[in-house]
């Protein structure tokens, strides 16, 4: 793997702005009582307290099936090294970002350019929700395998393609994607013969959960049952969420009183359009990958961690670095940085973002 002096500025430079936006906000505004009163244990806000859970003891709740299991058993592994459970989640998910970025990196610059390449990190890196990727958090491994999958087909080495393809369905439901975009890509281009015949079976780490969940609960899909325990439903008609919400903009105080609520409607917004850019301007695994990747949380009865999930669409920001217009480039930065300070300053103190 190539590792690219310029981007491992870039990374530093990212790295240290959002631990100083994180350690100021932690010591100067105030915290949610729901977490300790500790730094580095806020890393793990949220969702990472049940990675970290799973890792230790295993799935105790029924809710926590929801929680795809690569990450956790990667926890557990370097444990034996570390020692702490917290220490080996944040070290995976350092180490995943920096090589997803050169990854990354390299990906957009084989079908793009340089030029490119450096404006879609960039782009990626002042999203609002991107300090997820250093946290107790399944973002950074996820945009590994995701990377890589697509690199290797790019490289048509088949076999790698679809083992890191396979590991990122172990890892989020939105590995899926992934596998498909893999599989259908291949089909299109190729069909199926002796030297690609194994991306068919990417789909395995999927499975293999599918299984497990069957073992333990009677139900192959009891991740879909699990998200009630979080959102208290299950799955909706897709776009349900979508069409409620923005029924409640004109509801009177709506803007006031649900901000937040109105940045997820604008996000979804931002997403669906850059979906369009993705499909016009970008080969056809990429607008399959960002086709599935934002229909899956349609599903969803909310549409509160839209933001989230765009963070994992990497073709959007490759379509954002692609835009012409200064003034729409620079416009996309200077938002994307407020609200990412807002966020990450929600989230470090403990209060839900996405």
């Amino acid at each position: 793997m190539k590792l690219y002096p310029n981007v491992n500025i870039i990374i530093s430079i990212w790295v240290l702005s959002v631990l100083s936006v994180f350690y100021f906000s932690f010591s100067t505004l105030p915290h949610s009582s729901l977490f300790q009163n500790n730094f580095i244990k806020s890393l793990a806000n949220w969702d990472g307290g049940h990675y970290l859970s799973i890792a230790e003891k295993g799935y105790l709740l029924k809710s926590q099936y929801v929680f795809f299991p690569l990450y956790p058993i990667l926890i557990n592994l370097f444990v034996k090294i570390t020692g702490d459970y917290l220490v080996s989640a944040l070290i995976i998910s350092f180490i995943s970002f920096f090589l997803a970025a050169n990854i990354f990196y390299q990906l957009v610059y084989i079908d793009f350019g340089k030029s490119v390449a450096k404006k879609a990190l960039v782009a990626l890196l002042v999203f609002p929700l991107s300090f997820h990727f250093l946290t107790v958090y399944t973002e950074s491994l996820f945009f590994l395998l995701s990377v890589l999958t697509f690199l290797f087909a790019r490289k048509n080495n088949y076999f790698l393609a679809a083992i890191f393809a396979f590991l990122s369905s172990a890892t989020r439901l939105s590995g899926l994607a992934v596998v498909l975009s893999l599989m259908a890509s291949v089909y299109f281009s190729q069909k199926v013969n002796y030297k690609n015949w194994y991306v068919y079976l990417s789909p395995i780490g999927f499975l293999l959960y599918c299984l497990y969940l069957y073992h333990q609960t009677g139900d192959f899909f009891y991740f879909i049952k699990a998200e009630s325990y979080f959102w208290n439903s299950g799955l909706v008609f897709p776009g349900g969420a979508i069409i409620h919400s923005f029924k409640q903009l004109f509801t009177p105080g709506f803007i006031t009183n649900n901000f937040r609520d109105l940045l997820d409607l604008l996000f979804l917004i931002f997403a669906g359009f850059s979906v369009w850019k993705v499909c016009k301007k970008l080969s056809l695994d990429y607008a399959i990958f960002t086709l599935i990747s934002i229909l899956l949380p349609l599903f969803s009865p909310t549409i509160v961690a839209v933001p989230r999930y765009i963070l994992l669409i990497f073709p959007v920001f490759i379509v954002v670095s692609l835009v012409k217009n200064e003034y729409l480039s620079l416009g996309y930065q200077i938002i994307s940085l407020m609200l990412f300070s807002i966020y990450a300053s929600l989230f470090i103190n403990g209060y839900w973002v996405s």
